[in-house]
């Protein structure tokens, strides 16, 4: 009689992993939205500018003290500071980790950069302007880097703290903090057709 539970319960743990892996939930679980946005057939992206400018403190006397730090936060989508770092004692970067939602019907991301579909795949744009302000001093800063949609739930970008082409010289002992001010941001939405 237990061999016979057991037959039922493995037919019914293939039964359900076979309903799963065909409606897309498995893929959905394993590899996120990327599934949605790689899926041309099936679903349409749409992208459009976000108004507003979206302001984040960075302390650079304790870069670790910045992580998690919310740049934008609509309920479902977010954008935090997923790292900020310093090379060679004055270039300092910060990485923004972007996090939306996805299901079968569809998924949002909001990001500094616009995922975008092109004739030939995929490509991304630049589309946030971001300003730093130390000391009373403002400045526009320039990305350093993006990922694409690497993460199960969003991507990531980042800036260069210090711009290359204007003299700013940090003094953590007078102030430790900037203020990066960030807009344009891009709403992406994907839909089942």
């Amino acid at each position: 009689m237990r061999r016979i539970y057991i037959k039922v319960a493995l037919v019914g743990v293939f039964v359900i992993l076979l309903t799963l892996w065909g409606s897309g939930w498995l893929n959905l679980w394993k590899n996120g939205i990327s599934v949605i946005a790689n899926d041309v057939d099936r679903y349409h992206l749409q992208t459009y500018p976000i108004d507003g400018e979206y302001t984040v403190t960075i302390d650079l006397s304790d870069l670790r003290s910045n992580v998690g730090k919310v740049l934008y936060d609509d309920g479902n989508n977010q954008i935090y500071v997923e790292t900020v770092y310093v090379r060679n004692e004055s270039d300092f970067e910060v990485g923004f980790r972007t996090s939306g939602t996805y299901r079968l019907s569809g998924a949002t991301l909001v990001s500094g950069i616009e995922h975008a579909r092109t004739d030939n795949g995929f490509t991304s744009f630049e589309r946030a302007n971001a300003i730093a302000t130390y000391r009373s001093e403002s400045f526009k800063i320039y990305r350093s880097g993006s990922s694409g949609l690497n993460y199960r739930d969003g991507a990531s970008f980042g800036y260069y703290l210090i711009p290359h082409d204007k003299e700013v010289v940090v003094d953590l002992d007078k102030d430790a903090t900037m203020e990066l001010n960030i807009s344009n941001l891009y709403m992406h939405e994907w839909k089942k057709k």
